[in-house]
This record gives structure tokens, sequence and C-alpha cells, in this order.
């Protein structure tokens, strides 16, 4: 019996140390990927409509950023469309915008959407955004991207987990 107790901690030991190297423990709720490697708003060179810099912080943000913007931005806001909605007594605290490149057009959103709750954002230098749907949280972390066709059930189950454990923004 004196044996038996030592063999198995270290069984136990042994068990842990294999079942932490398998990835399906090891895997995250998220449906967006990390942003990897980290990246501030401030690095990216945004400005507003105005030209005031922008840095992505004091809200959440879901971002739209494309490099040719006309279409797939409107496609991809489309397929936002009901994020608020989804969002519930939250929505409040998340604000979009398109992220364009300096030299697009403003692009004109019509009819079908509120343009006063789409902002939009010039990328005049810093680093760029790759195609997609970005979620940036308000100290400006750019922290999780999906692709432009990005689900609205997925961005916002995602939002509602981050926005659960954090009363900022």
């Amino acid at each position: 019996m004196a044996i038996a107790l030592p063999l198995l901690a270290l069984f136990g030991v042994y068990s842990l140390i294999y079942l932490a190297g398998q990835d399906s423990l090891l895997q995250t709720t998220n449906a967006g990927e990390f942003v990897d490697p980290p990246l501030m708003a401030r690095d990216l060179g945004l400005s507003d409509a105005e030209g005031r810099p922008v840095d992505g912080s004091d809200a959440w943000w879901v971002w739209v950023a494309a490099a040719d913007c006309a279409a797939a931005c409107r496609q991809s806001l489309a397929a936002l469309g009901p994020l608020h909605e989804r969002l519930a007594e939250d929505a409040g605290r998340v604000r979009l915008a398109l992220v364009v490149p300096g030299s697009s057009e403003r692009l004109e959103l019509g009819a079908a959407r509120d343009s006063r709750a789409v902002e939009q954002f010039r990328s005049a230098g810093g680093q760029r955004l790759a195609d997609g749907v970005y979620i940036v949280d308000p100290p400006g972390n750019v922290v999780l991207r999906y692709p432009l066709e990005a689900d609205v059930d997925a961005v916002a189950e995602d939002l509602t987990r981050m926005l659960k454990v954090t009363r900022s923004g």
C-alpha cells in the first residue's frame, strides 16, 4: 500500500501532462480568430471623416475592412445588419465602422442602412488590416478577426461573451 500511493500520484501527473497536450483541451470557444501578433488600433493610422486620428478607444467596435470596399463592405454590412438586435441591452455599447483605404471615396451606404450608425475611417498609413470583420475593445486592442462573409450569429456570440465579462465601453 505504501508504494501504491506514489504510483497513483505519478500516474495522475502523467495523465494530466498527456491530456494537456491534446489540442481539444486547449481550444477556445470563440468563433473569430485572435489577431496575432497583437495589434493596437492607434498603430493603424486611421482618421475619421473630419481627419481626426482614430485610436479605437472608449467603445466596443465592429470594423469592416476591405481593400476594395465598395461591394465587399456593403455585403458584409448587410450580413451584420441584425447585430445590434442580437446584442439586445448591450447594443448601445457597440459601434460599427468601415475601414476604407485612404485613396477611396466615401462609401455611400444607401437607404438600406442608416448611414449615421456606420462611421467610416480612412487608413492613411501605419499597418493595414487584412480584409475582414474585426472586434476592437475599449482600450483599442484589435481582438478578433472574422472573414468578410462573417456570420452575424458568430460575431454576436463572441461579442456577447466579451461584453458580459466587462463593463467597460
